[in-house]
């Protein structure tokens, strides 16, 4: 290893990540199609059809990343995402305030992940987040929108209830605040910003969210890390 390459913690945590992103993207995609015959209206339905189509785009052309990082690539994209999913996209989401609690949190999560990549060192992977940033911003504004009106409904409580529960899942996928693997892919320039950080960022936004229309909601840092699998960077519920 030359003395500029960086170290092997950090590239392995990268394509972890890497991975992760890109299986979540493709299981995400396929689960926001799956509504988009069955939304509570038109346009809803209009907007999960091309959510759905970005997000297994940002999938197809994220895994090549992991050519860069040394991993293997998966040559196509599968139906259902890879392993590395979350375990809560395993299934069709069951509701529409699943659908947005995902729109939110998990969709919420990786864009956040993609932003503290737009400078990364890993070329690809920074030239792939500024075009993934551009496509995700009209997710963000779809997720914000029914959040309010959910709020402003009797849905407020269930919509609460399914952002905690999702959180759970979402809110591990960065992985543990003292990951070494993490911290030296943040030295090495990989990613700009550790995973407590990226939390905070999240807690800060939703919080401010639906603060704004008089609903409390605390996102924990998560302190149990039973059922962690960080091969996967999956969470299982016990």
């Amino acid at each position: 290893m030359s003395a500029t390459a960086p170290p092997q913690a950090a590239t392995a945590c990268m394509a972890g990540l890497v991975a992760s992103l890109a299986d979540n993207k493709a299981a995400l995609g396929r689960r926001y199609a799956e509504w988009a015959v069955s939304a509570p209206t038109l346009e809803s339905a209009v907007a999960a059809a091309a959510m759905a189509q970005d997000e297994l785009g940002h999938a197809r052309s994220t895994y090549p990343v992991l050519k860069a990082l040394g991993a293997d690539a998966n040559e196509e994209l599968s139906v259902e995402g890879g392993p590395h999913r979350l375990a809560l996209l395993d299934e069709q989401l069951p509701d529409w305030t699943a659908f947005i609690a995902a729109n939110l949190l998990v969709d919420g999560v990786l864009t956040t992940f993609v932003a503290a990549c737009v400078d990364s060192s890993v070329t690809q992977m920074a030239q792939r987040a500024r075009k993934i940033l551009q496509e995700e911003g009209s997710h963000r504004v779809h997720a914000e929108a029914w959040a309010r009106r959910l709020c402003r409904s009797g849905e407020r409580d269930a919509l609460v209830a399914r952002l905690l529960e999702t959180w759970k899942h979402a809110g591990r996928w960065t992985g543990p605040a003292d990951d070494p693997g993490f911290r030296a892919a943040v030295d090495a320039g990989m990613v700009a910003h550790d995973a407590a950080h990226q939390r905070e960022r999240m807690r800060s936004w939703l919080g401010d969210l639906l603060g704004a229309e008089g609903v409390e909601i605390a996102l924990d840092e998560p302190g149990d890390w039973s059922g962690w699998d960080p091969s996967l960077r999956r969470w299982s519920p016990p």
